[in-house]
């Protein structure tokens, strides 16, 4: 008798763990997991050398550990049918536009994600065109790239009519709301699982109408459709209206208005964050408070640091850059100019056939990476800097840091890390560790070894 009412009330519990509660609970561990682990990642130290942080972009996740909860509320407790599917739709909708708030509401962190995988991308290229040059310990041949100018936050910078054209709408995706490469490769795990269980469990509520799912969902389109379309025509219009002010503030300095440029400019970069990372924009800002007798420090100390770097004369600009980012440390655009003219500087006493100084080189390097913490390029340039003038205890530091920084990507250079994986075996063998040296080796050849001994030795 015993035996038989539990038999019953296993099979009973079997029958009400079906399917669309599954699923729920599945969703909605997801959802906590999103609710766990952080929506985006950047190296700590790079964020506070340019003043800025994540918070807002992690605090998202305290409502997503709601619908969690909510979720195993549902799932567990009260009826599924019962559940506020448009509350877990309405979740959806800021996940989707993560990449549009960040981009345009912290355009430094924006900034700093599109240098790092750019300057990652160019050291890859460069990496692939000397090999052998980069792969052998001595390295007087090697030649290294200049770098390229800091990328302007505001992406979406409509030219010309054809913008308006079908063709060119793969912009509005790719600048407008952000999905684009230099974004998502450092989007975090948790930005991933909120997407999926989210889904998920939306998928749970529908299974749980049977039949009428269908209808349910169609019922809930005729609500989310219109507001999605309202939702994306206010962002979209929002970008073309701040192009058309952006155009006629052009047209008020072709026309010698100087005051309203400068008024309407610095509204402008409070309702729209991205032009404080647009080269053009703050140019003629500074120009116009220059014609105006209202100069500001920092901007004009900028434009003449653009000057001197678009003359190539970048110990100049330097200087200049460097007065600028005093006046105004948090100036992103400053300080990614500035690290640029130290990095010209630099390649230019490395590869000088003549005046080949690799030392004063990677003084520079090292000056440029205290300036802009992580930065990529100015990593692998002093590594070999380093390399070329000896000192071989010093660039297996630096080729820790690489690795270290290589952590905050989804997919970490292969041919950067392998690079600094050859360059920790030189060390060891210069020190005359022959076993660590054969492990650091298979390091640098075989990506499952990465983690073998850590990076913290």
């Amino acid at each position: 008798m015993n035996q038989s009412y539990w038999t019953n009330r296993f099979f009973a519990f079997i029958n009400w763990f079906n399917r669309e509660r599954v699923t729920l609970l599945i969703g909605s561990i997801l959802l906590l997991l999103g609710a766990i682990y952080p929506w985006y990642r950047l190296p700590p130290e790079t964020l506070e050398a340019f003043g800025t942080n994540l918070f807002w972009a992690n605090a998202v996740r305290v409502p997503l550990a709601l619908c969690a909860i909510a979720g195993f509320t549902y799932t567990f407790i009260f009826h599924i049918r019962q559940a506020p599917r448009l509350v877990f739709w309405g979740a959806l909708i800021p996940i989707l536009l993560f990449p549009y708030f960040i981009t345009t509401w912290s355009p430094a962190v924006s900034f700093i994600a599109a240098e790092y995988y750019n300057q990652g991308e160019k050291v890859s290229s460069h990496v692939d065109k000397n090999f052998s040059e980069v792969q052998a310990q001595w390295k007087q041949n090697i030649v290294l790239d200049n770098p390229d100018i800091p990328t302007s936050t505001f992406g979406l910078k409509i030219e010309d009519s054809r913008f308006f054209q079908l063709p060119s709408w793969d912009k509005v995706i790719l600048e407008g709301f952000s999905y684009k490469n230099s974004f998502f490769a450092f989007i975090g795990q948790g930005w991933s699982f909120s997407l999926i269980g989210v889904l998920i469990c939306l998928m749970g509520f529908y299974l749980a109408w049977e039949q009428q799912g269908i209808n349910s969902l169609t019922k809930d389109m005729k609500i989310l459709v219109p507001v999605s379309l309202l939702l994306f025509s206010a962002i979209l219009g929002s970008h073309i209206y701040f192009n058309i002010i952006n155009y006629q503030l052009n047209v008020q300095f072709a026309k010698g208005e100087y005051s309203q440029v400068v008024n309407t400019s610095q509204v402008l970069t409070r309702l729209y964050p991205p032009l404080q990372g647009d080269e053009e924009f703050l140019e003629r800002l500074a120009r116009a408070e220059l014609y105006t007798d209202v100069p500001e420090p920092g901007l004009v100390n900028f434009i003449q640091g653009l000057e001197n770097y678009k003359d190539s004369n970048f110990l100049e600009a330097e200087s200049y850059f460097q007065k600028s980012l005093e006046i105004q440390p948090n100036r992103f655009l400053v300080r990614g100019y500035l690290v640029a003219a130290l990095l010209n500087r630099g390649t230019n006493y490395f590869n000088e056939p003549n005046t080949r100084n690799a030392g004063t080189a990677a003084d520079i390097f090292e000056k440029a990476f205290s300036i802009f913490p992580g930065h990529v390029e100015a990593l692998y340039d002093l590594m070999l800097a380093r390399v070329v003038n000896g000192e071989f205890q010093k660039s297996a530091e630096v080729a820790k840091k690489i690795i270290d920084g290589q952590k905050y990507f989804q997919e970490p250079g292969i041919g950067l890390m392998g690079q600094a994986y050859v360059h920790l075996t030189w060390n060891e063998y210069n020190k005359g560790n022959i076993s660590k040296t054969w492990e650091r080796y298979r390091q640098s050849v075989d990506t499952k070894a990465w983690n073998e001994s850590g990076i913290e030795e």
